[in-house]
């Protein structure tokens, strides 16, 4: 089908809108007719910006990603962006959990987005070896997209873990020692992580 000449609607509103539709829908209620018809024009319209909906699609990560993921920092270590990036990129599938296959570590639509070129630079410029710089990256990833998943409503882990019988004495006293807030066990996670690969890194 060709692409009209002159375009109803922007580019980014549609992103927008799709967006919009997936947060409260999931993935599946979104097509180019519901697309269209909340943007109060036809599917064939959209064609103008877009090839199909696989292009939409990567639009809505890329807008995630871009928005909410990249940290706006300057002259921040490799580390402090590994872990601040990281942190963000949970917090956005936590608040996108019906986008969050549009942004899996090694979905083709968030392939290209996030931003591992700038930080395998960093990492390289301060003497990262090159075999390591990929496994870092991969486990943080991981790490987060897994917590996210496995925790979606974002509830500490005394919530989460529920103990019952008389058995499970130093279960129970170690959850009510773990930090109240997932997102700072998430971090202390995260941290112990990134100095087990520093440790990996000055043993080289």
């Amino acid at each position: 089908m060709g692409r009209p000449k002159i375009p109803l609607v922007e580019r980014t509103e549609v992103i927008t809108t799709a967006l919009g539709i997936i947060d409260s829908e999931g993935l599946a209620a979104l097509s180019l007719r519901r697309l269209g018809t909340e943007l109060g024009v036809t599917g064939a319209a959209l064609y103008h910006h877009f090839a199909d909906k696989e292009e939409i699609l990567r639009g809505v990560a890329e807008l995630v990603i871009t928005r909410e993921v990249i940290p706006r920092m300057v002259g921040a270590t490799w580390e402090e962006y590994v872990l601040q990036s990281v942190q963000r990129y949970r917090k956005a599938l936590l608040a996108h959990p019906n986008a969050a296959p549009l942004m899996q570590p090694h979905g083709q639509q968030a392939l290209n987005n996030l931003p591992r070129e700038y930080i395998v630079t960093l990492m390289l410029e301060a003497g990262v070896p090159e075999h390591l710089c990929y496994p870092i990256l991969d486990s943080m990833e991981l790490m987060a997209f897994a917590s996210a998943m496995m925790n979606p409503r974002n509830l500490p882990a005394q919530e989460r873990l529920e103990v019952h019988g008389r058995n499970q004495t130093n279960l129970r006293k170690i959850l009510k020692a773990t930090l109240k807030s997932a997102e700072q066990l998430f971090q202390l996670e995260l941290e112990a992580l990134m100095t087990g690969w520093k440790t990996l890194i000055e043993n080289e």
